[in-house]
């Protein structure tokens, strides 16, 4: 069967991908192992998107942001950053680049559906469910892939999004860096007592990790980060055990707490592929770079690299230029890695410092917090690119006048 880009994996990305690229008149295939059924009607997986506004629209172009209800939209008004015990904190305010929020929290399970939803309207893509491909050949003018049914699949272009794990990324020979954190995540939904007022926390407890994700209502999605062996315990406590123990961790920042939900681990695992692209393959979403969820910004590199290869593949057809060429995915892969690089590498960085318990370590994380809540110019440009601000209007308001050289 020829189609024009063979997609491996429907998850966010790979759907994302294939509705943008079959508005632009492409055939396209998408193999997934999953059932139908799973896809259509993804089942609640405790995880919840810190979603930014550019990522925001990007849905909104797609049509997917009209698929999620308004009602499970929750916005994050302010965002603190709290270190150990320390009584201070670093605040992302967006009041002052004048809108209202840095951003919006949904759970990834009804951004999925959404993207599902749309990539079903489109008559030019086809899905190919419990689909598992065991081979794909590459050669100077077509991909060839082949299902473990025996199944043959030909394309100018083929696209691994297919996890942080991506079977397609290793069988290319594409090399990763891998890097094991150590930890495990535990998410869950909580009630809480006092009200949230939509402000997100991120708590570098010396014990662990500790984000609070506002929801709509008095919940909040809790994700907690501990060793595997700590992660454990925490795991096997009833609901009642693991309430009262995240209260302490908290500090009575929520006041009483009670669990809304199951509790899903994650271990942290970041990824970034040593390449993006090679001859007429192209890695999108965590088989490119797969974060780890301190930033929350996982998601949000994955859906503007899908927009930036878009773009791309645009122009090469707009140029009459083949699609699987190099052109349009090393620019794609030039400006991800200049996306992500940075807060990939700070990333690695901060998590090594805020596991360590030395007393240097407490020492040179209070200073950080301490100077990067005095220099409020860096946090406006942080939230101008957060809320789709315009950088120039919003620094010339709040910088202080350059003194004159010469009267």
């Amino acid at each position: 069967m020829v189609y024009d880009i063979l997609v491996v994996g429907a998850g966010p990305a790979g759907l994302a991908l294939s509705s943008l690229m079959a508005d632009m008149g492409q055939k396209i295939a998408i193999f997934d192992r999953q059932s139908e059924k799973s896809l259509a009607n993804p089942a609640f997986d405790g995880r919840d998107i810190a979603l930014s506004e550019k990522s925001r629209q990007i849905l909104d172009t797609l049509g997917a942001w009209q698929h999620i209800d308004p009602d499970q939209v929750s916005p994050i008004r302010c965002a603190k950053v709290h270190d150990g015990d320390a009584p201070s904190s670093l605040v992302f305010d967006p009041a002052r680049t004048g809108s209202d929020r840095l951003g919006n929290i949904i759970s990834n399970h009804f951004i999925r559906k959404a993207l599902y939803d749309v990539a079903k309207t489109k008559a030019n893509i086809t899905l190919f469910c419990g689909a598992e491909v065991s081979a794909l050949h590459r050669s100077d003018t077509s991909v060839t892939m082949a299902l473990s049914d025996g199944t043959v699949f030909t394309g100018a272009l083929a696209v691994a999004a297919d996890t942080r794990f991506s079977k397609i990324r290793q069988s290319s020979g594409i090399m990763a860096d891998m890097h094991d954190f150590g930890q495990t995540m535990i998410v869950g939904r909580m009630k809480h007592e006092k009200p949230h007022h939509h402000i997100a926390h991120e708590l570098f407890r010396y014990d662990g990790g500790l984000a609070v994700l506002p929801i709509n209502g008095n919940k909040a999605s809790i994700v907690q980060t501990f060793a595997a062996e700590t992660a454990s315990t925490f795991m096997d406590m009833d609901d009642d055990a693991y309430a009262r123990a995240t209260e302490v961790r908290l500090k009575g920042l929520l006041g009483g707490l009670e669990c809304n939900g199951e509790r899903r681990a994650y271990p942290l695992v970041g990824v970034y592929a040593c390449n993006f692209c090679t001859d007429r393959l192209v890695l999108i979403g965590d088989a490119a770079v797969g974060m780890h969820p301190v930033t929350a910004h996982g998601f949000n590199f994955g859906i503007q690299g899908v927009a930036n290869l878009a773009g791309h593949l645009r122009m090469a057809l707009a140029k009459g230029r083949d699609i699987g060429a190099a052109g349009a995915l090393k620019a794609y892969e030039r400006d991800h890695r200049r996306l992500c690089w940075p807060l990939y590498q700070m990333t690695e960085k901060m998590m090594a410092l805020y596991t360590n318990t030395t007393l240097p370590a407490r020492l040179a994380r209070k200073a950080a917090l301490h100077a990067a809540q005095a220099f409020q110019p860096g946090k406006d440009i942080i939230m101008a690119k957060l809320t789709r601000t315009p950088i120039s209007g919003l620094l010339a308001n709040k910088l202080p006048a350059r003194p004159r050289l010469f009267m």
